[in-house]
């Protein structure tokens, strides 16, 4: 009989998932299109790309998309971020109820110590136990496959707490976490309280779709009893 360990790991991207930061994502795009000479668009205008998944194919031509893309991670702090609803909640549930890890894992390429300055801003530090970048990459001669893959830290924090695939769960907004979680082999959660970036979500095969944290705990139960 397989024994029922449950959930060890939640690992959580951050930006639009941990915390609803708009405004320091448009921040840092129109400040990444300046660098290069280019107008932003409106805030508005911004917000509809973002819905309909459209900014990846917004880079101006003649810009590589991974230079474009690369500086604008570096340029993503923490100033306006609040956390997403049900967040507080969930994360005292993990630590008390199913005694897990929590670690985040942000596609940031900034210093880690942004973030954790917003944890303490919005008093959820406590629920964390560590927090990792791609910045950290380069200091842990990590690998990153394609931009945004987060696959190598995911592993790296499964090796250093002992948990295997099977006892871990990631939480993101976007494609790329999904794929990185396909590739570590862990379970995961959408996180999207848009219907359309939700739906977007669904039809590239994500079976679990929370639109706040709230939901993630209903998923969390449900898988609590399948895991290894």
């Amino acid at each position: 009989m397989v024994k029922q360990m449950g959930i060890k790991l939640v690992i959580l991207d951050y930006d639009l998932t941990f915390v609803d930061n708009y405004v320091d994502f448009y921040e840092a795009y129109s400040s990444t299109l300046k660098t290069y000479g280019c107008e932003p668009p409106g805030f508005d205008k911004f917000m509809e790309m973002l819905e309909h998944d459209m900014l990846e194919d917004s880079v101006p031509a003649g810009i590589s998309k991974d230079d474009f893309w690369r500086l604008f991670r570096r340029l993503y702090v923490s100033r306006h971020g609040v956390l997403k609803k049900g967040c507080r909640e969930a994360l005292i549930a993990l630590k008390t109820k199913y005694h897990t890890k929590t670690v985040i894992i942000s596609g940031r390429e900034s210093s880690p110590s942004f973030i954790w300055m917003e944890l303490r801003r919005l008093g959820v530090d406590e629920f964390i136990d560590e927090v990792y970048t791609l910045q950290d990459l380069v200091y842990l001669n990590g690998v990153e496959e394609s931009l945004f893959d987060k696959t190598w830290l995911i592993n790296y924090v499964m090796r250093k707490h002992g948990v295997q695939p099977c006892q871990t769960v990631f939480l993101g907004d976007y494609i790329t976490d999904y794929v990185s979680a396909l590739k570590s082999g862990v379970y995961f959660i959408g996180v999207n309280q848009s219907e359309v970036r939700g739906g977007l979500m669904r039809k590239k095969g994500v079976s679990l779709v929370a639109k706040d944290f709230y939901d993630v705990l209903l998923h969390l139960s449900s898988l609590n009893h399948v895991m290894c």
